[in-house]
């Protein structure tokens, strides 16, 4: 047959009592529900542990008025917060995706070597002639173009030449002075490419 355990006001002071760190958690109200109702059975018995709780409730009254102070180690977490993981990982998913772009950029052929392509500029030509579309033609000479004249504003023109002529083009547009003419914004750019 199994053993008994004796009622607790049978108990007499030989009696097992729980630990005081178990009386604390018991005071606070960290103990589960079950353990919590042992505690309490026990105590209702038990004069010994219901000072003991008594001391320990009084004592957290007084931890409780006390003021609170940082430790050292809190103190530096709340200046500088603990490096994450994450933290480390963005900073080099970045670098990686940096040098993936590049590494891309020559595989494809957007930076090549040679001479610079210019994609355009912007010239002001001064003529008196009622058509500038053909004196850029005219300054233009065997250079293959294309112009075309704003028609919200006539004195805006634009002028289409390969991407290696941008340069050439926009020399031989720009200089020209006609104290008696008119002044019109010119805009050198390159073709687009053909796919």
């Amino acid at each position: 047959m199994g053993a008994t355990l004796p009622r607790v006001e049978d108990q007499d002071e030989t009696a097992i009592h729980p630990a005081e760190v178990t009386l604390l958690d018991y005071v606070v109200g960290d103990l589960e529900h079950e353990r919590s109702a042992e505690i309490r059975r026990h105590v209702a018995g038990c004069s010994e542990c219901r000072e003991r709780i008594v001391q320990l409730s009084l004592a957290m009254d007084e931890l409780d008025r006390l003021p609170s102070a940082g430790i050292p180690h809190d103190v530096l977490n709340a200046v500088r917060p603990p490096v994450r993981r994450a933290g480390r990982i963005v900073p080099i998913a970045l670098l990686v995706a940096a040098g993936l772009g590049v590494v891309a950029l020559f595989q494809v052929g957007g930076l090549q070597s040679g001479e610079p392509q210019a994609t355009g500029s912007q010239v002001v030509l001064e003529t008196a002639s009622d058509r500038p579309e053909l004196v850029v033609t005219e300054l233009l000479g065997g250079l293959p173009h294309d112009v075309v004249v704003d028609r919200d504003d006539e004195r805006r023109i634009v002028v289409l030449v390969q991407a290696g002529d941008v340069a050439v083009a926009a020399e031989r547009l720009s200089g020209t002075s006609s104290p008696d003419g008119r002044t019109y914004v010119v805009d050198v750019a390159a073709t687009p490419a053909a796919p």
